[in-house]
């Protein structure tokens, strides 16, 4: 996703709204190593990056995060022999977690626009085509707690990006999207971890969620 640096501040701000939920805790949000060449963007050039349909990116996704996992492995092994060791010496210790988001846009089919009734299909005003949808895959892996979720975010006319620079409330949307996404997928995680999806179990229910909410862009600015 080319020029849309503003990503890791609304991925940071929709996990942390999500750690609100649970005491304690500080949330790093860093950008992934691209492991392909990646053109330099000038001016307020941008690039989705989407690929054409669903399957081609839950498999794109899956794979580039796999490749990621492979890279951080090491680093992960020799980050918690540091945390264990550290541990021993704390009366309170500290726990770290590596987990890892991958975001992959995509086009997927055209919605059909439905008729209207008793309208002359001469004078509709119905596109004959219906435009492709943006949408997104969020591929969420914890690799220590085996932990793993996958969403796929609501659709946004893809004809919109072409007029991005043009309308404020396309970003606005494509914002909201993207962040209702990471909120799910984070708080899918969160009940993983803490065992709230059991009926029965001891953990303690969730809190309520606030209602507070900070506007995003996806551009940096």
């Amino acid at each position: 996703m080319k020029g849309y640096d503003g990503v890791e501040s609304l991925v940071y701000r929709a996990l942390a709204r999500i750690m609100e939920q649970v005491e304690g805790g500080d949330l790093v949000v860093n950008r992934g190593n691209e492991s392909r060449p990646v053109e330099t963007t000038s001016g307020n050039e941008r690039d989705m990056g989407a690929v054409e349909g669903l399957d081609t990116a839950l498999k794109l996704a899956a794979a580039d995060l796999e490749e990621l996992l492979k890279s951080e492995a090491l680093q992960i092994k020799v980050s918690n022999a540091q945390t264990s060791t550290g541990d021993k010496k704390s009366s309170n210790p500290t726990t770290y977690s590596s987990v890892f988001l991958r975001i992959q846009p995509f086009l997927s089919s055209p919605i059909p626009a439905p008729k209207l009734p008793h309208a002359d299909e001469k004078e509709s005003t119905t596109a004959d085509t219906p435009p492709q949808q943006l949408q997104f895959v969020l591929h969420l892996v914890d690799p220590k707690h085996n932990i793993a979720h996958t969403t796929i975010t609501q659709t946004v006319p893809a004809v919109w990006l072409e007029i991005w620079d043009d309308y404020e409330w396309v970003e606005d949307l494509v914002v909201d999207v993207l962040r209702v996404g990471v909120e799910i997928v984070g708080e899918e995680y969160l009940v993983s971890r803490m065992g709230w999806g059991k009926k029965n179990g001891s953990a303690s229910p969730p809190p309520a969620a606030t209602d507070e909410k900070k506007q995003e862009t996806l551009d940096g600015q």
